[in-house]
């Protein structure tokens, strides 16, 4: 009996051509997905690639500066510039801090198109100077981007819905139900079994589209490619639940369909959009205009008392000392400067660590409240795949501050102790890296819960008795 229902429904689901459909747009959605994020990807390699071969011939030309003037000759460069000079090369110089791609990012966008790919932090640059975030079109981020994720999480479900919001209720309007009724098999382990063949169906031709896009994409099937996979079939397996849980209820197919659509917009649009409002609402950021102009006023401030302050500062560091610092002297001045900011760091550092603790303390809020819509599940553990995530790039962020610190220590201790940048301190420069592979990855989490909430609504299915009417 249970082989005869499911040849059954596959043969009226390819008679009604709804297999030959679903085919044809799953791959079409799939491939045109994947070749999307895939051009946003070679673009961001090509614009790390681009700054790094910038930085190559920036440090060609240096190094050829710099045997110039150990030879005695004169450059033609204003003497602020000579890269003998350690302020110009920690300034003029700068080390490019990539965040490359991975072999998936082109799944989810994520938040790489809200922050740059890499930075290139200077001797003069700050924590909060330095800038994260590039300037995007508006228009792009209100719609945001056709990538594999947008398919997955917005799309899918619509099409599971118009799969299979009428299993039971067509039944009902084409008179047949009756006849179904009358069969020793019980209607709920009937309506099981075609909401069954209907998953699999769906998963099957969505597992083939994928991996026909990855083969296309040239992507090596590894485990997190099949991690990726199995995301996407709990995805899939709450929505034939949801669908399973409604036709039980017996109603119209068009009460069924209005109920599932208006499920979708709760679990993908208003639960996500209620979830970000509600951080932002409890834990707002500081105005960032409020800190620039906090710091434009401290600026002045501490620009009127700039030789008390060095004083200060070398008393603190006796190490730098090596004599008086001759006011007249670019040395002189940049020992100044860099003594004043370092004050400026330490007086705005409250406001800085209150900015990045409101920014934190949302994302731990949006996180808590995940399980709330397996919309918002899925697409963190995509963007954590794709290495697109928050975290990702809170990561970065602080791995390029860190790096600007070591930046900043390697130089200063020239500027202050009178010493010229030569050819052998090239070789001796901070080097970036960045290790993604460390950020913490809540897919197992967020794979728990999906399955807690696709057990819980199956064992909800019991409660519910089938309308025979």
């Amino acid at each position: 009996m249970l082989r005869l229902n499911i040849l059954t429904e596959f043969r009226t689901i390819k008679r009604n051509y709804w297999l030959s459909f679903i085919t044809v747009l799953l791959l079409s959605l799939c491939l045109y997905a994947g070749w999307n994020g895939q051009n946003r990807v070679v673009q961001r390699q090509n614009s790390i690639a681009a700054a790094i071969n910038q930085m190559k011939a920036s440090d060609a030309l240096m190094m050829a500066h710099l045997d110039s003037l150990s030879a005695g000759h004169e450059i033609n460069l204003a003497s602020w510039q000579y890269p003998s000079l350690p302020t110009a090369a920690g300034d003029l110089n700068p080390r490019v801090t990539p965040f490359n791609p991975s072999h998936l990012s082109f799944v989810a966008t994520g938040q790489s198109d809200m922050f740059n790919h890499y930075v290139k932090p200077t001797l003069t640059d700050d924590n909060f100077s330095i800038a994260f975030t590039e300037l995007a079109s508006p228009v792009s981020l209100l719609l945001g981007n056709f990538d594999l994720s947008f398919v997955l999480v917005y799309l899918l479900p619509l099409v599971i819905i118009s799969f299979s919001y009428n299993i039971l209720s067509s039944e009902k309007e084409q008179g047949s139900f009756k006849l179904i009724a009358t069969s020793p098999l019980s209607l709920r382990l009937w309506l099981l079994q075609k909401v069954l063949v209907r998953f699999a169906i769906i998963v099957i031709l969505l597992l083939i589209s994928l991996f026909i896009m990855f083969i296309l994409f040239k992507v090596s099937i590894n485990k997190l490619v099949l991690i990726f996979m199995l995301q996407v079939c709990l995805y899939l397996a709450f929505w034939f639940v949801l669908a399973y849980l409604l036709n039980l209820r017996g109603a119209s197919s068009s009460t069924n369909a209005i109920v599932l659509l208006g499920c979708w917009v709760i679990v993908v649009l208003a639960i996500p959009s209620l979830v970000g409002q509600s951080a932002n609402v409890l834990y707002p950021t500081p105005s960032r205009t409020m800190l620039i102009n906090e710091m434009r006023s401290l600026q002045a401030t501490v620009d009127k008392e700039q030789d008390k302050i060095l004083d200060d500062y070398l008393r603190s560091h006796p190490e730098l000392v090596t004599r008086e610092a001759d006011e007249s002297t670019a040395y002189g001045w940049w020992q100044r400067y860099f003594a004043s900011k370092n004050l400026m760091l330490e007086k705005m550092g409250p406001l800085l660590t209150e900015y990045d603790q409101s920014l934190k303390k949302q994302q731990e809020w949006v996180h808590k409240l995940s399980f709330l819509s397996p919309s918002i599940l899925l697409q963190n553990n995509l963007n954590h795949i794709s290495n697109t995530s928050t975290a990702h790039y809170n990561s970065y962020r602080e791995s390029v501050l860190h790096f600007t610190d070591q930046w900043r220590d390697f130089f200063l201790p020239l500027v202050f102790q009178e010493e010229a940048f030569t050819k052998e301190m090239v070789a001796k420069l901070p080097k970036f890296h960045f290790d993604s592979s460390k950020v913490q990855s809540p897919i197992l989490l967020n794979s728990t819960i999906m399955v807690i909430i696709i057990t819980s609504l199956l064992l909800l299915s019991f409660t519910i008795g089938i309308k025979t009417e």
